[in-house]
């Protein structure tokens, strides 16, 4: 399943695209350190076997198979603030404001993948894929479907932690 990204609305506009780049089910609670590129990740995505692209599956779709970019589009060091609220529906989200160069990134980046994927790595895993419908010019993103505000919370803190 493909969503549309939302793009414009500043952090409101961002919690729209909760619905395109959420979906973190099954976010594992446990605390092995990563490195901070396993922390978060944007990448170009592919269904389609591409040469020097990484197979993985997605959680957004169980068993779903999906090939992941060389090169992350923008990471946890791109991240300059993570924190958890709760939405209208009680779900707890990670908001992430990016630097003005992870911004910048995340632009460039999606501009090269219009009509094509994006998919959301958190911890290493691909959790969540979105169609790319035009480039995001948004400097936060929201993400949902996590165990627990704790879960959310103690991803909130890795990827803070990393910068």
């Amino acid at each position: 399943m493909s969503a549309a990204i939302a793009t414009r609305g500043g952090w409101r506009g961002a919690l729209a695209a909760v619905a395109a780049l959420a979906v973190m089910a099954g976010c594992a609670s446990g605390g092995d350190p990563r490195p901070a590129s396993q922390t978060f990740e944007l990448r170009g995505a592919t269904t389609a076997p591409a040469e020097g692209w990484t197979r993985a599956t997605s959680n957004d779709i169980p068993g779903m198979v999906v090939y992941l970019a060389p090169q992350p589009i923008l990471g946890a060091a791109d991240v300059e603030r993570a924190t958890v609220q709760k939405d209208a529906a009680g779900r707890s989200v990670l908001l992430l404001q990016f630097t003005p160069t992870g911004t910048a990134r995340l632009t460039a980046g999606t501009r090269e993948l219009v009509g094509r994927q994006l998919a959301a790595v958190v911890e290493g895993r691909v959790t969540n894929i979105a169609k790319v419908t035009e480039p995001m010019t948004i400097n936060t993103m929201a993400l949902t479907g996590f165990a627990s505000f704790d879960d959310a919370t103690r991803v909130a803190h890795a990827i803070s932690a990393r910068r």
